[in-house]
């Protein structure tokens, strides 16, 4: 097993030309993902005039609109879009998110994609690292300055309220996750691996758009909390060099939980090239927790180590989509592999992708049931048809697109041509 010195999330040339060929050979199969998979965003957008992206498609989930009305800060649909220059598109989708905004410069949890109305929860700091994110990508793609100019106040409220959040003793930043891992639930985590990832990212992008603006003081002040939380909070608090992997986080009196997480252990690769010498260790402890351990679908990822809880003969419960394997993650664990050198392994989870994929669709499903049906009881366990539950969910359906977008995007704009074409 061997790490790769990469640069800007770009994969080597030597290990970018190898990861194409793994993709090139099914690219007939992508190709169909992506057409369906821009076509399903597009619709999703143009149902309603707010320029939101709702999180699910209502066609695909058996009616049962899971994630219907509703609208996650929580994607990575921008850098896909902006490939394929779709500026209009992701220009409304930022102004969606401008309206949504609160006035300390937070988001809360989702909206409703009609009229941008709440949904109950507490602000939570990691939409506020996607949103600047989000906003520096589309301004400099675009190069829409004067965009930039308009809405600079709430740019800056953004990035002022996670420093707010930033802890100078150990270099995080506080924040609420959404994430609970089962038979830890009583462990309130404040400062998360993915939070800070997240936030670190948006300082930095925070600092690019401050830049832009002639602030050279705020730039620097961003970016100087952003690589701090790189280079000091996260590698030396959120590094469990005991497991030689990444902690999901720490509680507020420093407990550190070490547990992996489908999408959210290996999400500092995914955003950054900051910790590619801890990528091995990271893929072992990922493998060694999540992989090959599901009854019925073998040889890929659970979202969670459901042992944990099955060995504390603990109920499993879950109100929306019940226990299984999160299909809609592997493409973050298959960059990584990618970045790793380990394409054997990158292929297989590719192909399993692949398989289980909705085949009246070719939306990727989130989750697959195999152990738990979920708590509203009405939601079927494979063998069964899986792919009604939450097929096309944003999130998931995001992290498929940008995958392609930095492996392969010449399959992902040829898509989109078929696509206008018609």
């Amino acid at each position: 097993m061997h790490c790769i010195n990469s640069f800007n999330n770009k994969l080597d040339v030597n290990l970018r030309n190898e990861a194409r060929r793994i993709f090139h050979t099914h690219e007939r199969k992508l190709t169909q993902m992506c057409i369906a998979s821009l076509e399903s965003v597009f619709w999703r957008q143009d149902q309603y005039d707010t320029g939101g992206i709702v999180e699910s498609d209502s066609r695909v989930d058996g009616g049962r609109k899971l994630y219907w009305p509703w609208c996650w800060p929580r994607t990575y649909i921008v850098e896909p879009l902006l490939l394929l220059k779709q500026f209009d598109r992701v220009k409304k989708f930022c102004n969606f998110w401008l309206r949504c905004q609160k006035t300390d410069g937070s988001w809360l949890h989702c909206y409703d994609v009609r009229d941008y109305s709440e949904f109950p929860g507490w602000p939570e700091t990691d939409n506020v690292g996607y949103m600047l994110w989000h906003f520096s990508q589309y301004v400099k793609a675009s190069e829409d300055y004067s965009w930039l100019k308009q809405n600079w106040q709430k740019v800056q409220s953004a990035a002022d309220f996670l420093l707010s959040k930033f802890d100078s003793t150990i270099k995080l930043i506080w924040g609420q996750e959404e994430a609970h891992i089962p038979g830890f639930e009583k462990m309130p985590i404040r400062f998360s691996l993915h939070i800070n990832c997240v936030c670190a990212k948006g300082l930095l992008a925070a600092s690019e758009l401050a830049q832009l603006m002639g602030y050279d003081d705020l730039a620097g002040r961003y970016s100087a909390t952003g690589m701090d939380i790189i280079q000091n909070g996260i590698r030396k608090y959120l590094w469990d060099a005991d497991n030689c992997t990444f902690s999901f986080g720490l509680t507020e009196d420093g407990t550190r939980l070490t547990a992996a997480v489908a999408w959210m252990t290996p999400i500092p690769f995914w955003l950054f090239d900051f910790f590619d010498d801890l990528l091995c260790d990271t893929l072992k402890f990922q493998k060694k927790s999540l992989y090959n351990k599901d009854p019925k679908i073998k040889h890929t990822y659970w979202i969670y180590d459901f042992d944990l809880v099955l060995k504390k003969n603990k109920p499993l419960e879950n109100k929306y989509s019940g226990f299984g394997v999160q299909i809609g993650t592997l493409p973050v664990i298959i960059y990584a592999c990618l970045k790793a050198g380990l394409f054997e392994h990158a292929a297989q989870q590719i192909c399993i992708l692949l398989e289980f994929t909705n085949p009246e669709s070719n939306l990727v499903p989130e989750h697959i049931n195999t152990m738990h049906s979920g708590e509203l009881g009405n939601y079927s366990l494979y063998p069964k048809p899986y792919y009604y539950v939450d097929s096309g969910n944003l999130l998931h359906l995001s992290f498929f697109l940008t995958l392609i977008a930095r492996i392969c995007p010449e399959i992902l704009i040829e898509s989109h041509r078929k696509l206008l074409k018609g």
